[in-house]
């Protein structure tokens, strides 16, 4: 009998439990009913989407503006030439008596050339005393040019000194030494100092900026004046 009552006593236990959780379910379920007037539904934004394009190597910005356009270019300008210089020289001239220098003066002055004159007269004279003939006189002045020599002159005027060629004319001794020394170093031996009252006195001309034209003028006039020499000399 007392195993009968205990089963019936487990059996009691075990209804008892079943009913109270059968009881606490339907209790939650009944106040979620009930609250239901007081859930409020929130209305919620929508949501926009912006697709933004992934950049790619190959997708270049856009300009944030229009370009500048750029204007073209004009034709290039032709260089003009540049016209050659103009060449030019120094010249001197040199005549023998004052007669002879005035001819040369109106000569010169009808080619419409200006000059810059130098009278030389002096009791001292350096000269090569006179050569046999007009054209040995002329090899001779050749040779001092090409030894460096510019200041000297062939006379050719028919007088005592015919084919002479002088080297410079000083109103003293030392001047004409010092000339006398500066030949010898350049190789002239024949040169010689002369004192005499009838040492030849002569007007140089020097010129500028003579064109081959002229130059060509003034070498035609030279040769009709004997004893007039005419030879280029330094600008300076």
């Amino acid at each position: 009998m007392k195993w009968l009552c205990a089963l019936l006593l487990a059996a009691n236990f075990t209804l008892w439990g079943y009913n109270s959780l059968q009881t606490t379910h339907i209790s939650t379920r009944t106040s979620a009913q009930i609250n239901a007037d007081k859930v409020k539904l929130i209305a919620s934004l929508p949501v926009i989407v912006v697709n933004r394009p992934s950049p790619t190597p190959d997708t270049e910005a856009a300009p944030l503006s229009d370009p500048i356009p750029t204007p073209s270019p004009g034709p290039t300008p032709t260089p003009r030439p540049t016209p050659p210089p103009k060449i030019t020289v120094c010249m001197r001239w040199s005549g023998t008596g004052q007669e002879q220098s005035d001819t040369m003066r109106q000569r010169l002055k009808s080619l419409g050339l200006t000059s810059s004159e130098t009278n030389i007269s002096g009791k001292v004279w350096v000269y090569i005393p006179p050569q046999t003939d007009f054209e040995l006189a002329n090899r001779k002045a050749q040779q001092l040019s090409g030894q460096g020599v510019q200041d000297y002159y062939v006379i050719n005027n028919g007088g005592r000194w015919q084919n002479a060629i002088s080297l410079g004319v000083f109103s003293s001794r030392e001047g004409a030494e010092r000339r006398l020394n500066e030949l010898k170093s350049q190789g002239v031996k024949s040169a010689v100092v002369r004192e005499r009252d009838d040492s030849p006195s002569h007007t140089v001309f020097t010129l500028r900026k003579i064109t081959p034209e002229q130059q060509q003028k003034l070498e035609k006039l030279n040769s009709q004046l004997k004893g007039a020499q005419l030879q280029i000399s330094n600008c300076s």
